[in-house]
Order: C-alpha cells, then sequence, then structure tokens
C-alpha cells in the first residue's frame, strides 16, 4: 500500500570553515509503500539548488552523491530489521544495515545499528572520495 509522498527542502553541511566547507542545499520529492508489515520501499529523488561560483565549495558533489535513492526495508519480526539503500543513480553507493531494539519494541525508539558503506558520501567532507566503513552504534530514533 502506498505509505507517504512528501516534498522537501535541505541544507547540508559539515560545519567546518574554508578550506574545510561542504556544503549544499537541494529539493527533494520522496514517496514510500509497505507490504503488510514486513516490507517498506522509500524512494527519493533532488535537484541541486544552484549557488554562485564564488560561494560553492563542492561544485562537482551531483557528480558523485548523484540525484536520488532508493531504500528497502524487511522486518522478519517486531525487534528486528534489514535494509538496503541505493544511492547516487549515477556514480553509486550501497548501504546494508542491521537494527534491533533495545527495550520494549512497542514503545523503545532505541537499536542497536550495524552499517556497511560502500561508495561516494559517507560523510559530506569526503563526498569525492570512495570509502568501505562500518559503522556500529546506536540509532535514537526510527521513523
Amino acid at each position: 500500500r502506498w505509505r507517504y509522498a512528501g516534498v522537501g527542502l535541505v541544507h547540508q553541511s559539515n560545519g567546518q570553515s574554508e578550506p574545510l566547507s561542504r556544503s549544499w542545499n537541494r529539493y527533494y520529492l520522496m514517496g514510500g509503500m509497505e507490504l503488510g508489515n514486513r516490507f517498506a520501499v522509500t524512494a527519493r529523488v533532488w535537484k541541486r539548488i544552484s549557488e554562485s561560483p564564488t560561494d560553492d565549495d563542492n561544485p562537482d558533489i551531483t557528480d558523485y552523491l548523484g540525484h536520488g535513492e532508493i531504500s528497502a526495508w524487511y522486518y522478519p519480526d517486531a525487534r528486528n530489521a534489514f535494509g538496503l539503500t541505493l544511492g547516487g543513480f549515477g556514480t553509486a553507493s550501497q548501504k546494508l544495515e542491521y537494527t534491533r531494539v533495545i527495550g520494549d519494541p512497542g514503545t523503545s525508539d532505541l537499536r542497536f545499528l550495524v552499517q556497511l558503506f560502500n561508495g561516494y558520501g559517507n560523510t559530506l567532507a569526503d563526498y569525492n572520495r570512495n570509502r568501505t566503513v562500518l559503522n556500529i552504534g546506536l540509532r535514537l530514533v526510527d521513523f
């Protein structure tokens, strides 16, 4: 079933000053659907908002991060979830995720997270470097 659709505006920045500054603005369209309680798919496409050449600290960012992404999630039970995100729609990135609820699945948004990322854009500072990164930690909000 169709679950949601949205449009938005996002500003992303690493908070650094020149020469380490990286930021960009974009607008996006997104939609998501579910199959029962077990599967969810979300797609998002975006368009970068142009900046003046003197203010643009990463003019080639869409060459690496592309114009969209698609995510699929599988929920075998109330505690566990497995996700795959394919990003870029050009220069690709892949992200595999596993989360497990900490506490009562009916009331807790706290999750244990294991994430394997490969491609461009794991962080904004290295958007133009192809990296493979393993992240282990906590996800504070799940929606």
